[in-house]
Order: structure tokens, then C-alpha cells, then sequence
């Protein structure tokens, strides 16, 4: 499951050190890669930032959460009015 974190920025992320070690950034480790049939309704990018290069969805960067011990759990959906899962439907921040 991936979210995001409403005290980010399009290009700077709220979410480093500790916080990144519950949430773990989703980093890009190469330039070429593709969603192959994937079609998503929104724009799919990276930014450099403090995590690396960080994958973003409609300018909101995307995490994991620590607490989700599986695939399709959503543990980290709400905590702290600030971490909400990440849709295909994501409005553009």
C-alpha cells in the first residue's frame, strides 16, 4: 500500500530521518523504468530530495508504512490526520 503525507510539498519532503524509518520513502533506483500496462489517470514522477530520488503521484511523494505487515493492509490510512492512502483518483496537490 503506498500514501502520502499532507505536510509534504510537491518537491520537499516533511518526512526524514525517524519518520522515514516508519514510513519508508518509495525511492527510484533507475531512470528507465516503466509501468509496462499500467495506466494510471494521473502523472507519475520523481523528485531528488532528502529520501533520494523519490517517486511522486500527482505532485504528492509516495511511502510505505512499517506497520502494514502485508500485501493490501492499510494500517497507516488516517494516522495522525496526516498519512491517508494513496488512489489512482488522487487530486493533483
Amino acid at each position: 500500500t503506498l500514501y502520502f503525507f499532507t505536510p509534504d510539498t510537491a518537491t520537499t519532503t516533511a518526512c526524514t530521518g525517524g519518520c522515514a524509518q516508519n514510513w519508508p520513502p518509495l525511492v527510484s533506483t533507475s531512470s528507465g523504468t516503466t509501468l509496462g500496462d499500467v495506466s494510471l489517470p494521473g502523472t507519475l514522477t520523481v523528485v531528488p530530495d532528502a529520501n533520494g530520488t523519490q517517486v511522486e503521484y500527482n505532485g504528492h511523494l509516495l511511502y510505505t508504512y512499517s506497520g502494514d505487515t502485508t500485501s493490501g493492509q492499510t494500517n497507516g490510512e488516517g494516522l495522525g490526520s496526516k498519512w491517508f492512502v494513496c488512489t489512482p483518483s488522487l487530486a493533483a496537490a
